[in-house]
């Protein structure tokens, strides 16, 4: 009853411990990358399959993606938590860009349909030619209506929640 199921951890052969190939690598601390790698945290350094492309192009100094010349990679270790907050908190100015420009974007579209009913409307009550004149008392009824009809299509949209688009 106590035996757990699940997958068995693979053994690691001793000599996929450590790193190998045509460079030496002397901040390597072999001790800790063999425990990492017999916990599974890391891979196996298995030898390699096929050369690297790139190391028999003409063009060594090159991104092999953008084709930037003089390009160059540096390692600058892992982020602080100053760099990380500052990260995150440029993603959350940005997600809330979209849901800003989101909502615009439907309050627009909202308006748009107002608008094409309110021609639809006026369009058949008013044949060419005629003209009609209505009352103060109406004309105010109907803004009230409009108004009343804006702030109702807002409630919804506040309920309603935003999806970001995706593209």
């Amino acid at each position: 009853m106590g035996n757990k199921l699940g997958r068995r951890r693979q053994v690691v052969d001793e000599k996929y411990t450590r790193p190998q190939g045509l460079y030496v690598h002397k901040d390597v601390d072999v001790k800790k990358l063999r425990k990492l790698i017999l916990e599974s945290k890391l891979a196996p350094l298995l030898p390699e399959s096929q050369q690297i492309k790139m190391l028999h192009e003409k063009y060594l100094h090159r991104c092999p993606f953008c084709k930037t010349s003089n390009y160059a990679v540096e390692y600058r270790g892992v982020k602080t938590k100053e760099e990380k907050g500052i990260e995150q908190i440029e993603e959350q100015r940005v997600i809330e860009a979209q849901i800003r420009m989101r909502q615009q974007e439907l309050q627009d579209d909202e308006e748009r349909m107002q608008k094409r009913q309110e021609f639809s409307s006026s369009s058949t009550a008013v044949s060419p030619g005629e003209v009609q004149y209505g009352s103060a008392a109406a004309q105010s009824s109907v803004e009230e209506e409009l108004v009343s009809s804006q702030d109702s299509q807002a409630a919804m949209m506040v309920q309603q929640p935003s999806h970001p688009r995706t593209n």
